[in-house]
């Protein structure tokens, strides 16, 4: 009996050494609540960058809190969801642009709608992002919540802007000051230029930048003119993703809206791929309100960073390549 009673004792103390470990690594390694705001229409690395948050979700990194559309185009969100469906995350909770906006022809969002299965029947059945983002953001810890956006800025704009309701009593901008915990945005050209994301909702970027009630930082253009999706075609044939790099007809692909979900994912603070870039000094991004494009200036004071790449192409597009190639069980 004494023999028996220090079997499982010791068992017992195995057993409470390998789950103490295990709540260590969970605390030193905690999931990453994502919300992800796209376009999901103009360009095809929206749907590559989704794609990336699905395998990332799928090994535990974070938690796709919900995916947000600020684009008018009607397939646009219907094409998200069925990708998430395609991932087993077809609950994933949907926001849809309701004001007008940006509504540009797409290359493959209505194909992916139509051939594939999903929880979505309109995007008018869609919630209002603003709605949507007002109830995620309350509904999660201060100072938690990652946003990434690879699209214009009209719903973080219309969410600044946004009054208390039953979700919070807090402004829009407050509710972003508490929830939030890293903005990262796939826009911009630095130290200057012209890129699409800030372009095509001028007034709305500009708004955003400048009111925005804590840093920022910038994934620029020049840090994601990379080739990736180069095994695209070896996918499933019921893929959607697949399907879309198809009907894009770009096979391999550029990497501007990856790389910055990579950033988001497996950069932010000493992450395991934190190494990949630098933050750039402290500085303030000026947008021209006549043409869209950007200017950087250095400022000590500043609360805007831009992302400065370290690591070669090849091994930044190795770690996006092995995450999109990523097939769910």
């Amino acid at each position: 009996m004494i023999k028996e009673a220090g079997k499982y004792l010791f068992i017992f103390f195995v057993l409470t050494i390998l789950y103490s470990c295990h709540v260590q690594n969970r605390d030193e390694n905690p999931v990453i609540p994502v919300i992800f705001d796209t376009d999901m229409e103009s360009d095809v690395d929206d749907v590559g960058a989704l794609a990336m948050l699905h395998a990332l979700a799928d090994s535990n990194e974070i938690e796709i809190l919900g995916v947000m559309v600020c684009a008018e185009n009607p397939w646009s969100i219907l094409c998200a969801d069925r990708i998430n469906t395609y991932y087993g995350r077809g609950d994933i909770p949907l926001g849809q642009l309701k004001k007008p906006g940006v509504n540009r022809e797409s290359l493959y969002a209505q194909q992916v709608a139509e051939e594939f299965p999903g929880t979505l029947a309109s995007s008018v059945d869609a919630m209002d992002a603003v709605a949507q983002y007002r109830k995620l953001l309350a509904s999660q810890p201060d100072t938690s919540v990652v946003i990434l956006t690879v699209g214009y800025l009209t719903n973080l704009r219309d969410l600044l802007s946004s009054v208390p309701d039953h979700f919070s009593l807090l402004s829009g901008k407050d509710l972003v000051k508490r929830k939030v915990k890293s903005w990262v945005c796939m826009g911009g050209m630095f130290p200057s230029g012209r890129e699409a994301n800030i372009r095509w909702d001028t007034d709305a970027s500009i708004e955003v930048v400048n009111q925005w009630p804590s840093a920022i930082i910038f994934a620029g253009w020049e840090i994601g003119n990379m080739d990736t999706a180069h095994g695209i075609p070896g996918l499933p044939e019921d893929c959607p993703v697949r399907r879309a790099y198809e009907s894009f007809g770009r096979i391999p692909h550029k990497s501007w809206d990856q790389v910055a979900t990579l950033y988001a994912t497996r950069g932010l603070e000493n992450g395991p791929a934190s190494g990949f870039w630098k933050l750039s000094p402290p500085g303030q991004i000026f947008i021209d309100a006549n043409d869209g494009s950007n200017t950087w200036t250095e400022d000590a004071n500043g609360v805007h960073r831009y992302l400065i790449q370290m690591a070669s192409d090849e091994e930044i597009a190795s770690e996006i390549n092995a995450l999109m190639m990523h097939v769910p069980e």
